[in-house]
């Protein structure tokens, strides 16, 4: 008798411990939907805990890393839409660098999407003296979209690519070899071992950061009563300039603060452009360039021509 009331009141904390997590994030099926998952996996016990034991502390993170990403956000979202891929993605972006575009890894992995070194050509994004653009909001964004989409053509679920970007394609491929199905309540199963620890943990970071987001994202306070960040409307447009042209120039032209400038201009590595090379501005100073910077430009180009 005692074993049974042991069971019944186990399974009742279980089910008060779903039904706080489907109230606490309502938009979780729209959430598992995006990453090719059903409903139903919110169930999962072992995801359960994961979110009841990180969410708080990655609901913190999360609000730090909106306040950092003000431009990049807007920008990452646009970017992803204009590609037919799900916003949500840009979570692997700020599970990977909190929206910090100078961010490095022990391994040298840089940039908002962390890409390696190695990874780079591959992507089509070059390094030299001049110029890395790993660092670049705008190219690496593009360049980590195709390689996810180059992933998801072989794996053919988003999860699974999500995974796969934190340990390699081969890496999951192997996985779901071993465990002869791709249902993830079985890939992230510690007892299975099918895949490694940091790559089961990944997926659950990333679902549980886009549920925070889905929720929390357009909204004035969080749970806590705690002031969200909210996503503003200006983001980062690529500019043509003169080849060579300084940032320290072109924030005195704009009326900018230099190293607010710098943040979104990290991959070009002595502080100007290359020959040819755009220059990253914020939107809302586009108006601004034109009638201060462009146009005196195309006239001493007119002038030149003469």
């Amino acid at each position: 008798m005692k074993f049974y009331k042991i069971l019944i009141l186990s399974l009742f904390i279980t089910s008060l411990a779903h039904s706080d997590i489907r109230r606490e994030f309502p938009s979780y099926n729209y959430i598992l939907t995006e990453f090719d998952l059903d409903e139903s996996f919110i169930d999962n016990p072992i995801f359960q805990r994961f979110v009841q034991k990180n969410k708080n502390e990655y609901r913190v993170r999360f609000i730090k890393a909106m306040k950092r990403g003000n431009l990049i956000v807007p920008t990452l979202r646009k970017i992803l839409e204009d590609r037919d891929m799900s916003y949500n993605f840009l979570y692997i972006s700020m599970l990977e660098s909190n929206f910090k575009p100078d961010a490095t890894s022990r391994t040298g992995a840089g940039g908002l999407w962390q890409i390696a070194t190695n990874t780079a050509p591959d992507l089509k994004l070059k390094m030299n003296r001049s110029l890395d653009e790993r660092y670049d909001p705008i190219k690496s964004t593009n360049a980590a979209i195709g390689y996810l989409n180059r992933i998801n053509g072989n794996l053919n679920k988003w999860y699974l690519t999500t995974m796969a970007y934190n340990c390699g394609m081969g890496c999951v491929q192997k996985s779901l070899k071993r465990a002869r199905t791709d249902d993830l309540s079985e890939l992230i199963n510690p007892r299975n071992n099918y895949i490694r620890e940091e790559t089961r943990d990944y997926i659950q970071r990333i679902l549980l950061m886009a549920m925070i987001g889905e929720n929390y994202l357009f909204s004035d306070y969080d749970s806590t009563g705690e002031m969200v960040h909210r996503i503003n409307d200006d983001k980062i447009t690529a500019v043509q300039v003169r080849s060579g042209e300084r940032l320290s120039n072109l924030a005195s032209i704009l009326n900018m603060n230099k190293v607010y400038l710098e943040r979104i201009n990290i991959h070009l590595k002595n502080g100007r452009t290359p020959n040819g090379y755009k220059m990253n501005i914020p939107t809302s100073k586009v108006a601004m360039f034109n009638a201060r910077y462009a146009a005196n430009m195309r006239q001493n180009n007119k002038y030149a021509r003469r």
